[in-house]
């Protein structure tokens, strides 16, 4: 339960407070903080509202939003691409969408991530925040991949902005649940390019499956560049295979590994037509 709020002036500042109270959390948004069984144990709330991490600009080759961009005003900005539109409105609570940010969703790395999946299959890059172990203040821009395999290592790394490359890369992804308000049992993201000889490239395959975690699927990566699985059907039973799945109250590891293999199996066909960028 949070029993102290701060409110840090800048981002070295942030850092600080971070680093030197006990059981402190960077605060953005506040849903996940706030909300009822919350897996977040935290006594000190580290505000980022006076940080000036709120905007979406056009910076030639790529765009940058910064940490504490909600997911409405993803949904409502024109430079933001329709993957990442389609993943805001995942969350179907009009409010929570102006409250949730794309820094606080993504520091989660929540298997119940709306947006995770999609931008770690974007391969977009993260500009973060940290102080070395003597306490100077660096910065560092890092491939999202990287914060996804070490997670763990990057707590107390703030993130300051998301870097999208306004490349024609592929990106989908898609939510299951049975509803906008109910857990999803699975998220999936999928992205890859094709060059003019129809050499697909840089592929990646992404899953936050319900009480499992987001979970990379390289060997699924690694065997459609390779010219291995060429077909929504050889992705299909590939991924059912690939997907680490437990029995819950959401659905049995059967359906969530089945549901997966759908989701990305149509996602690949999508890719294969040509779909949207």
């Amino acid at each position: 339960m949070i029993q102290e709020y701060l409110v840090a002036t800048d981002t070295e500042d942030a850092l600080k407070l971070k680093r030197n109270k006990n059981k402190s959390v960077f605060y953005a948004g506040g849903t996940e903080i706030n909300r009822l069984n919350s897996k977040v144990d935290a006594k000190v709330a580290i505000s980022l509202a006076k940080l000036g991490l709120d905007t979406i600009t056009d910076e030639g080759s790529y765009i940058r939003i910064g940490s504490m961009v909600t997911l409405q005003k993803l949904v409502e900005s024109a430079l933001v691409p329709q993957w990442l539109k389609d993943a805001a409105l995942f969350c179907g609570s009009f409010t929570r969408r102006n409250m949730a940010t794309i820094g606080g969703n993504l520091a989660l790395m929540s298997d119940q991530s709306y947006l995770a999946p999609a931008l770690l299959a974007s391969r977009c890059r993260l500009l973060t925040a940290n102080l070395t172990e003597g306490g100077a203040y660096s910065e560092d821009n890092i491939p999202i991949r990287e914060y996804h395999a070490y997670h763990q290592q990057f707590s107390g790394t703030l993130i300051l902005a998301i870097s999208l490359s306004k490349d024609s890369r592929y990106v989908g992804t898609k939510r299951f649940s049975n509803s906008a308000q109910n857990s999803a049992a699975v998220t999936v993201g999928f992205g890859a390019t094709q060059d003019n000889e129809q050499v697909i490239d840089h592929v990646r395959v992404f899953t936050a499956v319900h009480g499992s975690s987001v979970q990379r699927l390289n060997a699924i990566e690694n065997a459609i560049e390779n010219g291995e699985l060429t077909t929504p059907a050889d992705v299909q039973l590939a991924v059912h295979q690939a997907v680490a799945a437990l029995d819950d109250f959401v659905g049995s590891s059967a359906y969530k590994r089945y549901i997966a293999s759908e989701g990305l199996a149509q996602l690949f066909a999508e890719f294969l037509k040509g779909g949207a960028k």
